[in-house]
């Protein structure tokens, strides 16, 4: 009976060894400690109008950085061009790096910075009749910054503002090359796994 019970306590003890030890994999060995997806909220101008629209995006997150992708699309009120009513429309996609620091404090630094192609737009309201649209492809630069708030192990909810710099523009009526350069307020929640417990 004693053997058995020395013989169960090795076993025991081995599996327990053997379990605790980290099981490495390319995750582990890149520093990827998480990742979250989430939409945000813009607030902005265009041609002096003010608009606003929504987005969405997910990053892998590295050590106190992220990286990874968004896609957003505003709206800045109405452009009669022609004899008809357009909507003022920019939408874009692209990559999304950030940076958030000290992350694991409650209230920290959050930053981050957009790098996307898409479209600037006079669409027609209410119509599903897109050859009547008229659009321009546009490049996008925004960097921002802000506060971010931990408010669940796997929530969090950044303010912040930054600028917006639209570039390409060169064919979309009654617009300038610099009529979608504005400053930008936004709200970001990300959901996920950001490493701590």
């Amino acid at each position: 009976m004693k053997k058995a019970l020395l013989l169960l306590a090795a076993i025991v003890g081995i599996s327990t060894l053997t379990f605790s030890q980290r099981e490495e994999t390319l995750a582990n060995s890149s520093g990827i400690k998480g990742g979250f997806g989430g939409p945000f909220f813009i607030f902005s101008t265009a041609d002096g109008n003010a608009g606003g629209g929504a987005g969405g995006g997910g990053a892998f997150i590295i050590n106190d950085f992220f990286i990874g992708g968004y896609g957003q699309g505003e709206s800045f009120g109405r452009r009669r061009y022609n004899n008809r009513n357009y909507d003022v429309t920019l939408g874009s996609g692209g990559f999304w790096l950030g940076y958030a620091y000290p992350s694991h404090k409650v209230l920290h630094i959050y930053t981050s910075l957009k790098l996307g192609w898409g479209t600037a737009a006079l669409r027609r309201p209410g119509g599903d009749n897109f050859e009547d649209d008229i659009t321009d492809g546009v490049f996008m630069v925004a960097p921002e910054i802000g506060a971010e708030v931990n408010l669940l192990h796997w929530f969090r909810l950044a303010f912040s503002g930054g600028y917006r710099v639209v570039g390409g523009l060169h064919g979309l009526p009654g617009f300038s090359t610099n009529d979608f350069n504005s400053p930008t307020l936004a709200i970001t929640l990300r959901f996920g796994a950001f490493g701590y417990k």
